[in-house]
């Protein structure tokens, strides 16, 4: 029986409503707030840590804290797609994630605050690589890579357009809508769910590792809260080292489990391939660094030029706009050969000349270009390293480890922002005492009180200097392994082939194989 005009626009619709590209719509919204959340808190955050009763240390929990709960959340959105739907599992964690953005909205101390954003933070780590599988299956093979390029720039975009979101809130809606904001987008994305989401057989289900996903996110908590808190109970002191003694036992017992496991969530044979460590090693040296720069340069634009927290958004937000590159870029990288190791080597060197273009950086007066160059410098950089990751994973590993590569991967870039935020930190507070020591007069005994606020503003710009100029050595150090793993890749297919002798026979599978 053929269908009336009504059917068949309903069938239309419904069609284009479940198309691959409102697909990448639906996931890009749902991944944008927890994407944005790691950096919306790095401006305004004086306003914040106030009205949250707490000091500005305690202030280091709203981004690195976040951070650390999405690389926890990461491991389970796999093994939690044996359980639910990828449409029903899509749906729960965007509630989770608007649950804790209440949570955190309507908090009144820091304790409040870190009970929403942990919720946030393991909600929006099941999202991330969740819309990677359902954009795998839902794009036809030919048009997966473009699809996957652009969600790749989406991501980048909503994590550098965080600060830019974060200060527009603080100064014309309130610190509270930073959170609040979710809800109309949580909803939006409930309802693209509905409307665009199947429930696609997954292929590659594995078992929950309960175990092993308790282990690897307990023994990240006792290493961050370490570091996080060691300054204020003393490095020396018996209660950082127990966290530090737990640190290790769990981190330990956890290899131990994944040795005798038959299926962990990070399989020990990752690190039996050399081009995959190096790749891990880079990563989490230029997200150290990236998340660094992040954390401080808002803070300097609002504390030595008075910026506001929406004008040191807008100015970071430079930085976000050349991050277009991502779909240029996309398309001269391949997954094979040199081109993805020149790519992040090449990218990392820029995050880490932009880093330290900010050494002489002064601070008496704003220099708009000084500011402006080298944060679009940090833009070309981030595009660049973007757009090599996933094929670095896919040219160092068999393709039965993809998908835990890229988890892999995605999981050491947020354990690495949550390292760069607490560093960064802590450099700012440990180089001032190493200025003092360097002044032939002391602030209490030297000007007056003209005199010792001049040393206290010396000091502040010292540290601040500084601490870019290790964010940029950091980077730099990415970016010389990089260019080793380029010329380990590169450099044998340079030489001519090995003479071999008469009689012998080659052997029928390469190493590669």
């Amino acid at each position: 029986m053929p269908l009336d005009e009504h059917s068949v626009q309903t069938v239309q619709a419904s069609r284009w409503f479940q198309s691959p590209w409102m697909v990448l719509v639906t996931v890009l919204l749902g991944t944008s707030m927890p994407l944005a959340d790691t950096t919306s808190m790095n401006v305004g955050r004086f306003f914040i840590t106030r009205a949250l009763d707490s000091d500005p240390n305690e202030a280091r929990w709203l981004g690195g804290g976040y951070s650390l709960f999405v690389a926890i959340g990461i491991p389970l959105s796999h093994r939690l797609l044996s359980f639910f739907p990828p449409r029903t599992l899509y749906t729960l964690a965007t509630l989770a994630f608007m649950t804790g953005s209440v949570i955190s909205m309507n908090a009144h101390f820091m304790p409040g605050m870190m009970l929403g954003r942990s919720l946030q933070g393991i909600a929006g780590g099941i999202l991330l690589p969740l819309s990677v599988t359902l954009l795998t299956a839902s794009f036809p093979e030919e048009k997966r890579a473009t699809g996957l390029l652009l969600f790749s720039l989406g991501n980048a975009l909503a994590v550098s357009l965080g600060p830019t979101l974060g200060g527009d809130l603080v100064d014309f809606a309130g610190w509270r809508w930073t959170m609040g904001i979710h809800l109309p987008l949580g909803f939006a994305t409930l309802l693209l769910v509905q409307l665009t989401l199947e429930d696609h057989t997954i292929e590659d289900l594995r078992r929950f590792d309960m175990p092993g996903w308790l282990l690897f996110g307990v023994s990240s908590f006792f290493l961050v809260y370490a570091l996080m808190e060691g300054e204020r109970f003393g490095w020396h002191s018996h209660f950082i080292f127990m966290n530090f003694l737990l640190f290790l036992v769990m981190f330990f017992s956890y290899f131990l489990w994944a040795a005798l496991f038959s299926d962990p969530i990070f399989p020990l044979e990752l690190f039996s391939y050399p081009g995959f460590v190096l790749l891990s090693a880079i990563n989490l040296f230029r997200s150290i660094s990236v998340f660094g720069r992040l954390y401080l340069l808002p803070l300097f634009l609002e504390d030595f030029y008075h910026f506001q927290a929406h004008q040191a958004g807008h100015l970071i937000m430079t930085g976000a706009l050349v991050e277009l590159l991502i779909p240029v870029l996309g398309t001269l990288v391949s997954t094979h050969g040199k081109l993805p190791w020149l790519t992040i080597s090449v990218g990392t060197f820029f995050l880490g000349l932009a880093n330290v273009a900010y050494v002489k950086l002064p601070v008496d007066a704003y220099p708009f270009f000084e500011v402006l160059l080298p944060n679009l410098v940090f833009g070309i950089g981030m595009a660049m390293v973007q757009v090599s990751i996933t094929p670095l994973v896919q040219s160092t590993l068999p393709s039965r480890l993809f998908r835990i590569g890229n988890v892999t991967q995605l999981t050491i870039m947020f354990l690495g922002g949550t390292l760069g935020t607490v560093l960064a930190r802590h450099f700012l507070n440990d180089l001032v005492p190493v200025f003092l020591t360097q002044r032939s007069f002391s602030p209490l005994t030297g000007r007056g009180t003209g005199g010792q606020a001049t040393i206290e503003y010396l000091s502040r710009e010292y540290s601040y200097n500084m601490d870019f100029w290790i964010m940029g050595i950091i980077a730099l150090l990415a970016s010389a392994l990089a260019f080793w793993g380029l010329l380990l890749h590169v450099g044998p297919r340079l030489l001519p082939p090995p003479v071999e002798a008469p009689g012998t026979t080659r052997s029928k599978h390469s190493p590669e194989d």
